[in-house]
């Protein structure tokens, strides 16, 4: 018992002392590696700087940064009717209309406005708030409204393809179910606004057309009014037909006065001037010129009875009233026209590509990434040695 308690007595101080030598070996040379790395860095001068941002950069891109999906579409605005092509000199410098609308959409996109929709529809940015997106990714969440439209822009890209007026929008999130709503929402968004400002003109267009058929109805009715209250006031139906009765009427008696003379002149030249059928002869000459005369002053007397002066009010009223119907029918013709117009430039937006589920995250790209910081941090060094060569050469 005794043999077996001292060599057990005799190992334990052995076996501490050696632990604690290995551990100050651990130290020790743990310490010289730290040494030596830093007597490394310290050898390259100014360009660890560069390696050490370097290196940091590799860690970001490597292990923190979060992956973004891109979810794509290309979509065209066209009119429902046929568009002219502009040819010849003519098209030199012209921007066509559905150039003008890819151009108005891909604006529109970009634009706070959209960026507040999907807001409003998705929630986008508590998305890009979200605490699982790494800290140089993530939207501060005291961010402006302002920065977020410039976060939003950087996420959302547009693009116009100027040969066939396809829109390519890209849209980028932190999830791929999120990046194919924010793509869908986007769509539908855009699709409202385009239908909305070709609903807007072609009701505009309308409206206009619409309101001038209603005045020029309203001043054909007044007319109407005028013309039917002078007819009931001067108990006429067409002064001007029955002015016609009355110069036939005239003519009529001179007619008979005529005759009547040339008869009076027969009974003169074979009667006494007192016989009874003389006498008789000379009252009807007197009748009908009588007659005559009130016809004749009936036709052209000045006061405002006159039938002259009748006709004349007659013959503008019924001419103003005819110029009213023909405007009214004239802004019938152009309502029919506007109404087609307005469903030929009505805007439609055709989807090309519709967005569909990303399989791989495409942001960022990682060794591009570093690859190009490291030549960008080089760059910046060689720069900055050249610099400081030339000021050390011209103090010498």
């Amino acid at each position: 018992m005794s043999q077996i308690d001292v060599p057990t007595q005799t190992a334990a101080p052995g076996g501490v002392e050696s632990a604690a030598v290995l551990s100050v070996d651990t130290k020790q040379r743990g310490g010289h590696v730290g040494q030596k790395l830093w007597r490394g860095l310290a050898g390259l001068g100014s360009f660890a700087l560069v390696i050490v941002a370097t290196a940091l950069i590799v860690i970001y891109y490597g292990f923190l940064a979060s992956p973004r999906f891109a979810t794509e579409t290309q979509f065209v605005v066209k009119e429902s009717g046929n568009q002219t092509e502009i040819t010849g000199l003519a098209s030199l410098g012209a921007v066509s209309s559905s150039t003008k609308d890819s151009l108005l959409i891909k604006a529109f996109i970009e634009s706070r406005a959209m960026a507040e929709q999907l807001d409003q529809a998705i929630a986008l940015r508590a998305h890009y708030e979200s605490d699982r997106i790494d800290r140089l990714s993530q939207l501060p969440r005291d961010a402006t409204s302002e920065e977020y439209l410039k976060y939003y822009q950087k996420h959302v890209l547009v693009y116009h393809d100027e040969t066939s007026d396809i829109i390519r929008v890209e849209v980028q999130a932190f999830d791929p179910d999120y990046s194919l709503a924010m793509a869908k929402a986007l769509l539908t968004v855009s699709e409202e606004f385009i239908n909305d400002l070709g609903d807007k003109m072609a009701q505009e267009q309308l409206d206009y057309a619409q309101d001038e058929v209603e005045r020029a109805h309203d001043l054909l009715k007044n007319w109407q009014r005028k013309l039917m209250g002078f007819q009931q006031k001067n108990r006429l139906y067409n002064p001007e037909q029955e002015g016609g009765a009355i110069l036939e009427g005239v003519s009529g008696l001179q007619v008979e006065l005529i005759k009547a003379q040339a008869r009076l002149k027969e009974l003169a030249a074979i009667m006494r001037d007192g016989s009874p059928e003389v006498k008789a002869q000379e009252n009807l000459i007197q009748s009908l010129e009588q007659q005559l005369a009130e016809e004749r002053t009936r036709l052209t007397q000045d006061s405002h009875n006159g039938f002259n002066k009748i006709n004349m009010d007659f013959k503008e009223i019924a001419l103003s009233s005819e110029l009213a119907t023909d405007l009214y029918k004239s802004t019938l013709v152009s309502l029919d026209s506007v109404r087609s117009q307005a469903l030929q430039k009505l805007k439609h937006l055709l989807i090309v590509e519709p967005p569909m589920l990303a399989q791989e995250a495409k942001y960022p790209r990682r060794l591009y990434n570093i690859a190009t910081w490291f030549a960008v941090l080089l760059l910046i060094y060689l720069v900055g040695r050249l610099l400081v060569s030339v000021i050390e050469e011209h103090k010498d």
